[in-house]
């Protein structure tokens, strides 16, 4: 994630291909803006990651609007090494494994998903993304999805959703909409 203003100094969204919105990002300041594509290259002291996914803030306050930072490295980058954390000299040190060299980007059905209730095992469709694999395949936002290829919600979590989500197999959902219970299959793809 990039922060705003650094985004804006660099000019990085007039030299990135192809964003599409950041859908279902927030936290404890409230829903996240932002734009999401790929930067060419990422270099971290002599190590290179070709095109990563990047957000890109559109946020004008709050940690992704700071000038303070340029911005965090997430899950998918720090994922490809060993992080050893020095304390005593304040450092980080990476080492790459073996998923170093893999592509970053996981398919998506391009639909943001929350869980609700008192156990988060009612997961509601909260937003879309225009011409992605759930809006073509006709989920609406306010559904409430009862199963995914024969497991239902009970036996899921947000983590397990997402996982499924990741990987371009066709996925069977069972979803309730007001009255209605409709049999939907999406299949997720690479957006970016």
């Amino acid at each position: 994630m990039l922060n705003r203003p650094f985004v804006e100094q660099e000019n990085l969204l007039a030299a990135t291909s192809k964003t599409i919105k950041l859908i279902g990002a927030g936290g404890a300041g409230g829903k996240v803006a932002a734009r999401v594509g790929r930067l060419r290259a990422l270099k971290i002291g002599k190590l290179q990651i070709d095109e990563p996914v990047t957000a890109f803030s559109e946020d004008r306050g709050g940690a992704f609007g700071n000038s303070q930072t340029h911005g965090n490295i997430g899950y998918q980058i720090l994922s490809k090494f060993k992080i050893f954390l020095d304390y005593g000299r304040e450092r980080m040190i990476l080492e790459p494994n073996a998923s170093f060299k893999n592509p970053i980007g996981p398919a998506s059905p391009g639909v943001a998903i929350v869980g609700e209730g008192p156990d988060y095992k009612m997961f509601r469709v909260t937003e879309l993304l225009e011409d992605s694999p759930a809006s073509e395949a006709g989920l609406k936002a306010g559904d409430i999805v009862m199963s995914v290829d024969g497991r239902r919600a009970t036996e899921l979590n947000l983590t397990i959703l997402h996982e499924l989500f990741e990987k371009p197999t066709p996925r069977k959902l069972s979803v309730r909409r007001g009255e209605q219970t409709l049999e939907i299959t999406v299949t997720p793809r690479r957006l970016i």
